[in-house]
């Protein structure tokens, strides 16, 4: 008997590393980047509640947030990341690069992620 087949999220984190929290340094900027942008795409209401509009327009609570890549992981790791190597220098500076987050609702991210047909390739 075999050992099981990775799965997507193990080979993910295997070959990438985690991605950062909305709450680490990577996600405060993209936080101050999305509340700067015209329109902010962040903002604090007199309740002192702080939403984020998603990409179905629609505005939530902070706390249903996902860092999400602005390039799917899997298809950055498939076209340039495998070549680096598993978890190589390179691969952790593009994870922890706020420039490639913006903030999602946690079921529009991983609804997302769960449609694309790619799988992770093994590095080069």
């Amino acid at each position: 008997m075999g050992l099981p087949e990775s799965s997507g999220l193990t080979r993910r984190l295997e070959y990438m590393g985690d991605t950062p929290g909305k709450n680490s340094r990577t996600g405060k900027e993209v936080q101050e980047r999305m509340k700067n942008e015209v329109p902010p795409k962040i903002r604090t209401n007199r309740d002192g509640e702080t939403k984020f509009m998603a990409s179905d327009g629609k505005w939530y609570p902070l706390d249903q947030a996902d860092m999400a890549h602005l390039t799917d992981a899997v298809s950055w790791w498939n076209s340039t990341g495998r070549y680096y190597g598993a978890k190589s220098p390179e691969v952790r500076e593009w994870m922890l690069d706020s420039k490639n987050y913006v903030l999602d609702h946690y079921s529009l991210n991983r609804s997302a992620g769960a449609k694309l047909n790619e799988n992770y390739l093994p590095p080069e």
